[in-house]
């Protein structure tokens, strides 16, 4: 019943981003050579992307991961320039970069789609709660030691933080934020971070989170070693 549900909502989907990305085109076409033209391509690439994520989510359980290696900074510059297209100048989007971090291996695309469900949720709860007077998020990279990652020892991984200054998670919420259709915020699916835990548990992962008033910390937390 969920994966027919999830094949018709696919579908709805993948409809009107054939559309968006035909106007971006023409847009693109109209523009020229101007500065414009980087937001149209990003329009057209996001388009792509999500048309292919989720003609793999749709795609029967056997479906593989499509391994890569490149450096984890790749897919956090790809959400900070989506981030802060949809948000700024209202929220301030900073980077907090270890460029030590080595590469990963990894499937970047529902990497791409992770990191962005926990960017863009922690953005909107800044937005619909308006408790911070100078709303910010922090993409963060480090490298963790030692880790243990659903009960399997890890030597070293890459930990990718998303911090904000917003309200923090209600108590009530804290056992339950990965659930499907759990959410605190009036406009949310309740879906994002549930689809986000899922792509990076497929990598061997964990996401964790800290959480007070003043400080909501999400972190992504990938092994650099194979599972």
């Amino acid at each position: 019943m969920q994966r027919e549900s999830l094949r018709n909502l696919a579908h709805e989907v993948k409809n009107p981003l054939g559309g968006i990305r035909g106007a971006a085109q023409l847009l693109e076409a109209e523009l020229g050579q101007g500065d414009l033209r980087e937001y149209t391509s990003v329009i057209v690439s996001e388009a792509d992307r999500l048309r292919a994520l989720i003609d793999r989510l749709i795609a029967p359980q056997g479906d593989s991961l499509k391994m890569l290696r490149f450096n984890v900074h790749e897919i956090c510059e790809r959400v900070y320039t989506l981030v802060r297209a949809e948000f700024s100048p209202v929220i301030e989007v900073r980077r907090d970069y270890d460029a030590s971090v080595p590469d990963l291996t990894g499937d970047r695309e529902r990497l791409v789609q992770a990191l962005l469900n926990v960017a863009r949720n922690g953005a909107q709860a800044l937005l619909e709660h308006g408790s911070a007077s100078a709303p910010m998020l922090t993409l963060r990279t480090r490298i963790g030691r030692q880790l243990v990652l659903a009960s399997r020892p890890v030597r070293m991984g890459v930990v990718i933080s998303v911090i904000d200054n917003g309200p923090g998670i209600p108590e009530a919420l804290r056992d339950k934020v990965f659930h499907p259709l759990v959410t605190g915020r009036a406009s949310g699916t309740g879906l994002g971070l549930s689809l986000a835990q899922e792509f990076v548990q497929q990598h061997g992962g964990v996401i964790e989170f800290d959480s007070c008033a003043g400080c909501t910390e999400f972190r992504l937390i990938l092994p650099l070693e194979s599972p």
